[in-house]
């Protein structure tokens, strides 16, 4: 009973995926955002010091949070692409 529950679910969930298909995608990325946003900058927890070499223009500290900001937004134009 509950594999056939499961497979009706599964089945439920394919065709309503297949009547809403663009919805359905920028759903599924928009939930998963915040977990993508969460492993982009996971690497950075562990980080105790940032040494940053550049030229002109904005650099320091400051400019990593809004490096990752432009990560995760450019995150669902690249899963379109995909």
């Amino acid at each position: 009973l509950r594999a056939r529950a499961e497979a009706a679910a599964a089945a439920a969930k394919a065709e309503a995926f297949g009547e809403f298909r663009d919805a359905a995608v920028v759903e599924m990325v928009l939930q998963r955002l915040p977990q993508v946003a969460e492993a982009v900058a996971q690497p950075l927890l562990g980080t105790r010091r940032v040494t940053l070499v550049g030229g002109s223009g904005d650099i320091g500290v400051a400019k990593i949070p809004s490096e990752i900001l432009d990560l995760v937004t450019r995150l669902p134009g690249a899963v379109g692409a995909l």
